[in-house]
């Protein structure tokens, strides 16, 4: 009997879903979707992108009809508490009851945490990650710490959404006179298809809006530190020290003094760490001054390939 393995990564911008072969660990079938976060788009909406996943994995697995799914990882942002936890695990459970698909171990926990443990590979490190949102996990070979992650209306300094309501922050004081001369506005403005900043204060009314258009806003920042941009400058660096706040924060939560004489890697990864040079340079910087004998390493994949090492240490546990 074929044994597979499936995880699905729902991000706050993005779901990614892929089915490994258990043995190989090669990867068979990919697939993705939007965004997948109950927290930002609610429980109905949530569900449905997940059964239209599941719904595509059904029909790849009806050409090996002697098969079954010995693993299965959800891995999903908005798993903050227990509460959280229970209305995800009854969001998957209600997506899987619309499929025939028979599942022997399930695994249900935050994208995040999830991605550490992959990352780590089940040893003491950390992980932050400064994507449309900023989080810091840290592992010590047996618990768990978490630090930052709170959302956007009142964390997640230093994320990609952060960078954006920078963004848009210092064109709106531009144009009153307040703030400095900045090019982000010129790249704001034609990727938004508008003519001035009245329209830009309509668009982040809009219906349609999401978290993760203002993201993308945060993105423009990098090209602009190229060109010199005082103010990309300004922001970036912001970013850079808000994320060093955030690894320091989670070290110390690990008490990371008991590791100091072991190896201990930190790993970064999001968009708004791994896109911008001068970000990671001076959050470097930063750790480094304050904690010598940490490694830094910028990770090189997408988050499914260390949910696919997560999963396929489980299913060898079994």
């Amino acid at each position: 009997m074929k044994q597979w393995l499936l995880i699905i990564d729902g991000g706050a911008t993005k779901t990614a879903c892929a089915v490994v072969h258990a043995e190989s660990g090669d990867i068979e079938y990919s697939i993705s979707a939007k965004g997948s976060n109950y927290q930002a788009i609610g429980v109905e909406s949530a569900t449905a992108i997940l059964q239209e996943l599941l719904a595509n994995v059904e029909i790849f697995l009806q050409k090996y009809p002697n098969s079954q799914i010995a693993v299965a990882t959800f891995a999903l942002a908005g798993i903050d508490s227990p509460k959280d936890h229970a209305t995800v695990v009854t969001i998957v459970q209600n997506a899987l009851q619309t499929t025939q698909l028979q599942i022997d171990t399930l695994i249900i926990e935050n994208d995040a945490e999830a991605t550490l443990l992959g990352v780590t590979a089940g040893q003491a490190g950390a992980l932050l990650i400064a994507g449309t949102g900023a989080i810091a996990y840290a592992f010590d070979g047996q618990r768990i710490v978490r630090v930052g992650g709170w959302g956007h209306r009142a964390g997640d300094e230093g994320s990609g959404y952060w960078l954006g309501q920078e963004v848009v922050r210092a064109i709106f004081k531009m144009e009153d006179g307040r703030g400095k001369p900045t090019i982000l506005k010129e790249a704001v403005y034609q990727s938004l298809g508008i003519q001035d900043v009245t329209e830009l204060a309509e668009w982040l009314f809009r219906p349609s809006y999401t978290n993760a258009q203002l993201a993308k806003m945060g993105s423009f920042v990098a090209k602009a530190v190229e060109q010199k941009d005082a103010c990309a400058i300004e922001i970036s660096q912001q970013a850079a020290h808000e994320l060093a706040i955030l690894a320091n924060a989670v070290l110390k939560k690990i008490n990371y003094q008991n590791y100091q004489n072991t190896p201990f890697t930190l790993y970064c990864n999001g968009g708004a760490i791994k896109h911008n040079p001068l970000i990671l340079k001076i959050f470097t910087e930063e750790i480094t001054f304050m904690y010598p004998q940490v490694d830094i390493i910028l990770c090189q994949h997408q988050p499914i390939t260390y949910l696919i090492e997560r999963t396929k240490r489980a299913y060898d546990c079994l």
